[in-house]
């Protein structure tokens, strides 16, 4: 765990479990039932003085539910100065009772709980949209309604809960308990009749949003295994069988606007191309951030599934506006950032001015979203319109020049001539050496790997990705074929001296060649699109930090 995230997720908590391992969950009978009626001296001594210890052991007694049935009625009741029961703490509280009552469940459920810091900077873009009602879709114990309502102030919130316009919906009933619970202890019991609390399947057809409503919600980010017969069985449910596309179908269409955080798999992954068609009626913009070296689900996690701070999540804020007269999505950048950038990366004015201007409808010829940064637009705009050809029309299935391309690229791609020593690559075939040498200079310089963060990001750089590039090989001069000839040679003479190996699931063998030569093939792929610009133009899609280009 990376200290400096660690210290930065600190929570009250964290003193209280230091030393005191969680009770794991016996396999007794725990669902008995738990009549509330009265507390007497006993209760009331023990919830005076209630403690970690004491709620593990109620969970493991009495369950989950029935232990914050008391909870929730003794603090509605007594309000009381015990620390360990004030409100701010319970939602982190009841992470902790999932963990000791069932981990399985809480993985399956597809839970990431959403960092302060990132519940901010939604509740600030959420606070422009449009719409009376305000909505939590999937609030579980109320983080980012309630961060909304600390940012707007009391004033405007109070307004909210006297006319009748919050609306809560959430499968979790005793998660929608206690966040209902915080809100009547934050602003006062003669508003609990007031707020809209609606224990549902949100998917349920009979579920319907309130009109003139915007809605903030982080949806349940898992695979769908089984279809209700309850269910809309829209095309988006169908074909991606995930939650929270079924979540975010349901919410841009029966809302007026919305801010989303979701995984960013929607922005191109094949099976999602049904959600982007239906976005295209719609407009706003798209937030994506990469995992590595910082995420963005970095809060303090409980249970084994979710105990450190680093995840395979790459998330994206989706911000539905519905303006007037456009229709698209406008897309950032991948954004890489370190933990210590964080603070000053997660403001709205910031994140905004990584936001290409251009919006994008997909359709059957460019399916996919592409996430690019805003000064090199008009070079994949460029890159794209002068080429007249894919890299699948160059290869063959066994051909006289091979070469392989590791299909993890963390931080850039490379090409040996001949398969590497590692698990994962991609082998491809050739028949005529100048092109191959031409596609071999193209792997080791900055388009690749550039190509790789607009389309994917994720883990892997997938093959049919690769295959599909762009290329633009008719347009070289022979002093072109001459430069990549002679570039490829030297580079593969020389390479042996920079293989660097990692031996973390065996040997992992990769080549990383020093910069001069990306910036000289970069140069020279320049200079045949027909653009006098320096190379340097690169070096944020490289970079690992977002505020600052490391040369």
């Amino acid at each position: 765990m990376d200290s400096s995230n660690r210290n930065m997720q600190c929570t009250f908590f964290d003193f209280l479990i230091k030393d005191e391992k969680i009770i794991q969950p016996t396999t007794e009978d725990i669902s008995s039932s738990i009549s509330i009626e009265v507390f007497d001296d006993k209760l009331l001594t023990k919830y005076n003085l209630y403690s970690l210890k004491d709620y593990e052991l109620d969970i493991l007694n009495f369950g989950l539910e029935n232990t914050w049935n008391y909870l929730c009625e003794y603090i509605l009741k007594y309000k009381n100065t015990n620390k360990f029961l004030n409100y701010s703490n319970l939602s982190e509280l009841y992470e902790i009772g999932l963990a000791i009552s069932d981990k399985q469940q809480k993985k399956e459920s597809g839970q990431y709980y959403t960092p302060d810091d990132v519940a901010l900077i939604m509740s600030t873009w959420f606070d422009k949209c449009k719409g009376i009602n305000v909505c939590d879709v999937a609030c579980g114990t109320g983080k980012l309604v309630l961060t909304y309502f600390d940012y707007i102030g009391r004033d405007r919130t109070l307004k909210i809960l006297k006319n009748g316009n919050l609306y809560l919906y959430d499968l979790d009933k005793t998660a929608l308990k206690i966040c209902k619970t915080i809100l009547i202890l934050k602003y006062g019991k003669e508003y609990s009749e007031l707020i809209h609390d609606i224990n549902c399947d949100f998917l349920d057809s009979n579920i319907q949003l309130p009109h003139d409503c915007k809605v903030i919600s982080n949806p349940p980010y898992s695979q769908i295994k089984q279809i209700s017969m309850n269910w809309d069985k829209t095309e988006v449910l169908l074909k991606t069988k995930e939650l929270y596309s079924a979540f975010m179908e349901k919410i841009i269409t029966q809302s007026k606007s919305s801010v989303i955080i979701s995984p960013y798999s929607f922005i191109g992954g094949n099976k999602f191309y049904s959600l982007r068609k239906l976005m295209n009626d719609k407009n706003g913009f798209i937030v994506s951030f990469d995992n590595v070296p910082g995420n963005i689900f970095c809060g303090k996690k409980h249970g084994i599934f979710n105990t450190n701070t680093s995840n395979s999540v790459r998330a994206a804020i989706t911000i539905v506006e519905n303006l007037p007269n456009l229709k698209g999505f406008k897309l950032s950048p991948l954004i890489r950032f370190k933990n210590e950038e964080r603070k000053n990366l997660l403001k709205t004015d910031v994140i905004e001015r990584f936001i290409y201007d251009k919006y994008q409808i997909v359709s059957k010829k460019n399916p996919k979203y592409y996430k690019c940064e805003k000064h090199l637009g008009d070079l994949w705009t460029l890159w794209e319109q002068k080429s007249n050809k894919h890299l699948y029309n160059y290869i063959v299935q066994y051909g006289e020049y091979v070469l392989s391309m590791p299909n993890t690229c963390r931080y850039y791609t490379s090409a040996s001539n001949g398969k590497m020593n590692r698990n994962g690559q991609i082998t491809l075939c050739f028949n005529d050496e100048e092109v191959f040498n031409y596609v071999y200079c193209m792997i080791n310089s900055s388009f690749v790997y550039w190509y790789w963060r607009l389309f994917d990001g994720g883990i892997t750089y997938p093959r049919g990705l690769l295959l599909d590039m762009p290329i633009f090989y008719d347009l070289l001069s022979e002093n072109d074929k001459k430069f990549f000839n002679k570039t490829a040679q030297e580079m593969i003479k020389n390479s042996s001296s920079f293989i660097v190996k990692k031996n973390n699931i065996g040997i992992q063998e990769n080549i990383k060649f020093p910069r001069k030569y990306r910036d000289r093939i970069n140069k020279r792929f320049l200079d045949i699109l027909g653009l006098d610009i320096d190379v340097k133009i690169f070096d944020i899609v490289h970079s690992n930090m977002a505020l600052e280009v490391n040369v």
